[in-house]
């Protein structure tokens, strides 16, 4: 009689506990997605002062010397490059071969030109024309470049 009072007891907690836990659901509330950086200017935070940057080198080091004096300047000497020419204005466009007599042509911008082995062409001259490439001499630095035809 006693087992049966505790499982009648116990089958009440547990019809109970169903009953409760039946009536707790979650409510759905639907929200917008914001992006974080509308979020924090909504909220009036600037996230960018929150971010730290990292440093390479120690910011302040415990071990250096303190001192007043003012620190001796060291002028660098400027890095002395040596002068370039300029990319290649042309861009191959063509050959003709008639009668015998072949005729290479290059754009250079809008401007179609034929051009020949010793010709000069503004800052540049053309020394060379072959069936892969053709050679030229940027005058003003005596630099030779090659375009290749392919």
């Amino acid at each position: 009689m006693k087992k049966r009072r505790i499982a009648v007891a116990v089958a009440a907690v547990v019809l109970v506990a169903g009953v409760v836990a039946g009536r707790e659901r979650p409510s759905l509330e639907i929200m917008q997605a914001r992006p974080p950086a509308a979020q924090a200017a909504a909220d009036g935070i600037d996230l960018d002062k929150l971010r730290r940057g990292e440093a390479s080198v120690p910011q302040n080091d415990p071990f250096s010397r303190k001192s007043f004096a003012p620190a001796a300047s060291v002028e660098k000497k400027p890095v002395e490059t040596k002068p370039t020419a300029p990319p290649l204005p042309f861009q191959y466009f063509g050959r003709l071969t008639e009668n015998g007599k072949t005729e290479v042509y290059v754009m250079r911008g809008d401007e179609l030109i034929s051009i020949a082995a010793g010709e000069k062409l503004g800052d540049y001259r053309v020394d060379k024309v072959s069936e892969s490439s053709i050679a030229f001499t940027y005058l003003p630095l005596k630099t030779k470049q090659t375009l290749d035809l392919q």
